[in-house]
């Protein structure tokens, strides 16, 4: 069953501008703090009630926090348990900063304006040379339970970098949506996709002096959001929370970074074997083959340091689990064994959702599973005491709840338990988003049919008709090219019209939700982001926005479904410290949020095999180095479809200087390992005497980033 489809707000015309309805508020009850103010802002007219219900009363809070950092605070002047995080995103999620208790507003590097005419607007102003940072004048702010918006004024043609997670050149220009609701969805060009860090920087040129500023600004809230950047202004919205701004003077743009990461944390100081070079595959058969590989890489004299196994050696893909026939334990350790002993190390996959056992089925035995339940670790039914019971490669699945105790608790004896029986060097975390291949819970009442198949074909499998040849194909083999796209759509022809005839009672249904007094519609705000998925519903690939925790104040995934990557990240940190005693643990994850760096890496995700998934990688390392997780690299050579040799020889090169430095694809694909080609063997054996005579320096940079709020990887300047 599909939701129903939805017209997102930035391409709906019909859609009313809240600009033009709504009344603002004003100020009053000033009062003087040690180190800024407070006031009442109270709703200056009639409710507009556009996307939500109008909050009626609100405080401000403006602080300065410390000579280069001033914070920003509107939020609900009433605020009970029951809604506290629809308006609160606690510290112990994310970091939320301090005031230093010295600065105050006559020595701070910032000013802070407002007038009340017509209504509460202000400004934000560095006070060495009076640079507007942000400007609300001429606008109202809005603030309804489930819509938040705030403009400001821009200079022309401004530069404004960051936003990450994105596809997108590095200077995002202003003509540009970016969206934050984390989706398992590839690598799309100027969609949503895996990370939410709501933080820019930008910066101004005088050409006459040939000099610039910068300075930052970061918004904290893990709502859904849309940010829309314009010509004259940017726009920011979100369907929730409360506007929890930080404004940072730079006036360097090394200097507005290290600001930033002093409020989100310090990048994790990584072991040093993690910058070597790492090799994975999906689609490896068995041990024997990574030993293959392993031996190939020695073979061709290039040193490779890890070697990493994707979903191939669970048991039917379920997690801490090893498949009998193909990855069985003995086998492995003695092939981890004989990897250690020669120096190297081994990174295993780890899913975020649990495989629910099948209750009419007794041998259907899963122990993650049963723990988990006896705990009460994993995410519910909105209303009821069941679990939330989604889809993905093993079948229908739980995810584990982090936000209580049990749920790091459970994932620690899942960590340390796995560990005894596979010796793994670190972990890699996968589909956080959280990604569920249904809508809802769509296995209640149908736990009796698991295991079952992903509701999609895979790679390699009967009836993927996917055509992966390299990229211009047609062009250099167009003979070949044209015989198989004339069979593929032969095959097609046949696959479409039986998948139409299933079909053909289904019908697309636009609909705008109308907001109602006293309620908030989780699944379908009023307000639509832009989620980049076909229908755009907030329903596609997650766990529902109405899926709920067990905390005591019965968060649901509306509030928090931006963080579920960043808590399954630290979850596995922690879980790592552990089974590596006085050891720093090495994670790399998919999905991550404002400060996600003091406990993970990241890499790129499923990118393309495409010269400009190349191009554009560059730009996405450059953001992550901004956005405070500096161990960041791509999948070399690609990972969707097929590389040719040039490009694997190309991005081989390139990934060099990205500090964290792996080849991956996708099965069903070609071999890409770097000595496939005896090019892309001399590149990488030459490229890499360049980096590993840079690691000294690499790691000195790490240190420097761990301990000051450095960059690793820099943009020239």
């Amino acid at each position: 069953m599909e939701p129903p489809s939805l017209v997102p707000n930035i391409l709906d015309p019909t859609a009313p501008n809240a600009q033009d309805v709504c009344p603002g508020y004003k100020a009053s009850n000033l009062e003087n703090t040690a180190s800024g103010f407070t006031a009442d802002l109270t709703l200056a007219g009639p409710a507009c009630n556009v996307y939500g219900n109008d909050i009626a009363d609100l405080a401000l809070t403006v602080e300065y926090q410390t000579k280069n950092r001033l914070s920003v605070k509107i939020l609900p002047k009433y605020i009970v348990p029951s809604n506290y995080t629809e308006y609160i995103l606690d510290g112990s999620l994310t970091p939320e900063p301090t005031a230093d208790g010295s600065t105050t507003a006559e020595d701070s590097d910032l000013t802070f304006t407002w007038t009340n005419t017509p209504s509460f607007q202000f400004k934000v102003t560095r006070t060495s040379d009076g640079e507007e940072l942000w400007n609300t004048y001429g606008c109202v702010i809005v603030f309804e339970d489930q819509f938040l918006e705030m403009p400001t004024s821009m200079v022309p043609n401004y530069n404004v970098y960051g936003l990450a997670e994105n596809i997108h050149d590095f200077r995002l220009g202003n003509n540009y949506t970016q969206t934050f609701w984390a989706a398992d969805s590839g690598n799309p060009i100027d969609g949503n996709l895996y990370g939410t860090h709501p933080f820019y920087l930008e910066t101004r040129y005088d050409n006459a002096s040939s000099s610039s500023t910068s300075h930052g600004v970061y918004a904290r809230n893990a709502h859904g959001q849309d940010w829309l950047l314009r010509a004259d202004n940017i726009t920011y919205r979100t369907i929730g929370g409360s506007f929890d701004m930080y404004f940072l003077s730079g006036d360097t743009p090394k200097q507005v970074i290290k600001q930033y990461q002093e409020i989100v944390g310090l990048p994790v100081m990584q072991m040093y074997w993690t910058f070597g070079f790492h090799q994975c595959r999906w689609g490896y058969q068995n041990w024997t083959v990574l030993q293959d590989v392993v031996d190939g890489y020695a073979n061709a004299g290039i040193q490779l340091e890890v070697i990493w196994t994707d979903i191939d050696y669970m048991d039917q893909y379920r997690d801490f689990t090893n498949g009998a026939m193909n990855f069985p334990v003995p086998a492995g350790q003695e092939f981890l064994a004989k990897l250690h002993a020669a120096g190297q190390h081994y990174v295993p996959i780890v899913d975020s959702n649990i495989y629910a056992e099948n209750p009419d089925n007794s041998s259907d035995v899963y122990e993650p599973f049963q723990r988990g339940s006896a705990m009460n670790a994993f995410i519910r039914n909105p209303d009821t005491e069941d679990f939330y019971y989604g889809d993905n490669w093993p079948g229908f699945s739980v995810w584990a709840d982090y936000l209580v105790p049990q749920g790091q608790d459970f994932w620690t004896f899942e960590l340390v338990d796995y560990h005894e029986r596979i010796p793994y060097d670190g972990i890699w975390i996968d589909l956080s988003e959280p990604s569920s291949f249904c809508v809802g819970s769509c296995g209640d009442g149908r736990l009796e049919e698991n295991p079952v198949h992903p509701p999609f074909i895979l790679p390699g499998e009967p009836g993927n008709l996917e055509l992966v040849f390299p990229e211009d194909f047609e062009i250099t083999n167009a003979s070949e090219a044209a015989s198989a796209s004339s069979a593929l759509y032969t095959q097609t022809r046949v696959t479409t019209t039986a998948s139409a005839a299933a079909s053909s009672t289904s019908m697309a249904v636009f609909m705008r939700t109308k907001p109602t007094p006293g309620v908030r519609n989780l699944n379908f705000p009023p307000y639509v982001i832009n989620n980049l998925f076909e229908g755009h519903s907030l329903l596609k690939n997650t766990v529902a926005p109405n899926a709920t925790h067990n905390d005591e104040f019965n968060t649901t995934e509306y509030a928090v479904h931006n963080l579920f990557g960043h808590q399954i990240v630290n979850a596995t940190y922690h879980g790592l410290l552990s089974v590596f005693p006085g050891r720093r643990p090495f994670v790399i994850g998919r999905s991550t949020f404002s400060g996600s760096g003091t406990v993970t890496g990241h890499w790129g995700g499923d990118n393309n095999s495409r010269w400009g998934s190349l191009y554009l990688s560059i730009a996405q390392a450059f953001t992550f180095s901004m956005a405070g997780i500096p161990m960041f690299g791509t999948d070399a050579c690609g990972f969707s479809g097929n590389t040719d040799e040039e490009l694997c020889n190309r991005w081989m090169q390139v990934n060099a200087f990205f500090p964290f430095y792996r080849n991956h694809n996708v099965k069903a694909t070609i071999d890409q390992e770097a000595y496939r080609w005896a090019s892309v063997a001399e590149a990488t054996r030459t490229v890499m005497n360049i980096r590993y005579a840079l690691l000294p320096y690499m790691y000195t940079l790490f240190y420097q980033a761990n301990t000051m709020g450095e960059t690793v990887l820099r943009a020239l300047q």
